[in-house]
């Protein structure tokens, strides 16, 4: 019988995890909750709803938080043909739409499928960083995708297990885009009705997408800072 494990990264999501938890739990998914430099009470939260946690203490980076997720699971011995969701940990009950990408990776023979969110409006930024990504995966994938930085994912675990290493911080997706697609798996991205915070226009929120932007760029140009199969987060 196929298993289903979740990966949730999550720093100072005191206020969401545990709904997120919850939805993920329902589908039924195994659920490890990785507490990313956590200041606040993340972990206790996602404790208290019945997922795995796990705890980092160095700076937050989510990449490493994924990667110590992704170590947990193969521990569990997982079979090739296992899903693997990566959620984030702000998207809350409507983390439940990540069935559709458990569908698309589990009956249509897709190997990672990609949550395409709705527009963010005046929520989110002016697009600069997407684009950005999205142009840098074309050329280095010869494919288009509309979300190149969407965080909800299902993967098959045969072809987790073929990655080696991950892009840091930000350019985690970017990354993990381009070794999938060179890696001729099959890539789908389906429409998903997710929601999750916004860092919207104000000096954080660009800030925020200037390390965003530096990141696809390193993980665009190869780099590859977080080896996937060494505990070395």
């Amino acid at each position: 019988m196929r298993r289903v494990f979740a990966v949730v990264p999550a720093h100072n999501e005191a206020m969401t995890v545990a709904e997120t938890v919850r939805a993920l739990r329902q589908l039924p998914a195994e659920v490890v909750v990785v507490a990313d430099a956590c200041t606040d009470e993340t972990a206790q939260r996602a404790h208290e709803t019945g997922a795995t946690v796990l705890v980092r203490r160095e700076r937050g980076d989510k990449a490493r938080a994924l990667a110590k997720g992704l170590r947990w699971i193969q521990e569990q011995q997982p079979s090739d043909d296992d899903v693997v969701l990566l959620v984030d940990a702000d998207v809350g009950t409507s983390a439940s739409e990540v069935t559709h990408l458990l569908e698309a990776v589990a009956s249509n023979g897709t190997d990672m499928a990609i949550g395409v969110l709705p527009p963010a409006g005046r929520h989110g930024g002016f697009g600069l960083v997407a684009r950005f990504a999205r142009w840098a995966l074309q050329r280095r994938t010869g494919e288009r995708f509309r979300a190149p930085l969407s965080g909800q994912r299902a993967m098959r675990w045969q072809t987790v297990r073929q990655l080696t290493a991950l892009a840091g911080g930000f350019g985690v997706e970017v990354g993990m885009t381009i070794d999938v697609a060179r890696a001729r798996a099959r890539v789908q991205e389906v429409d998903v009705c997710m929601v999750h915070r916004h860092t919207g226009r104000s000096w954080r929120g660009f800030l925020h997408r200037a390390r965003q932007g530096w990141h696809v760029l390193l993980a665009s140009m190869g780099v590859r800072q977080v080896t996937l199969w060494t505990d070395d987060c």
